[in-house]
């Protein structure tokens, strides 16, 4: 029976609510697009009724919202890096020593998400100064 509420505990609990979490994001994202668009064809079906000049598409809505930035990489980086740290050296205290090398999966992929950034940094042209 112990065996059982470690299964439940430990990993499945934590699969379901990962993989939940996930589709809740996607969804969200997805209907945050939805809305954009639907707002701006509102805007321009109204002008259009109304003989005025039809608008512009916005720019959010031309170009990749989730386009990758320095910045996002190197806060999920960190974020991965950190877990996968507290990940090793718990699971290694409380379960088993080679059981916390499942630690080290969100370690690596954090640390290539701050390489990721350290490359997309230096890549990218340096922002004009406002001097």
């Amino acid at each position: 029976m112990e065996d059982a509420i470690f299964w439940i505990a430990a990993v499945i609990t934590p699969i379901v609510f990962g993989v939940g979490a996930s589709v809740f994001v996607v969804y969200l994202s997805h209907r945050r697009k939805e809305l954009l668009l639907k707002n701006a064809h509102t805007e321009r079906m109204t002008a259009l009724e109304k003989g005025l000049p039809v608008p512009d598409m916005p720019a959010s809505l031309l170009e990749d919202i989730d386009a990758p930035n320095a910045a996002q990489s190197m806060r999920n980086g960190l974020a991965l890096t950190l877990i996968g740290i507290v990940l090793y050296f718990g699971i290694r205290q409380f379960i088993d020593e080679n059981m916390a090398l499942f630690g080290l999966i969100p370690t690596a992929i954090g640390v290539a998400n701050l390489v990721y950034a350290a490359m997309i940094r230096r890549r990218a042209p340096a922002p004009p100064s406002a001097t």
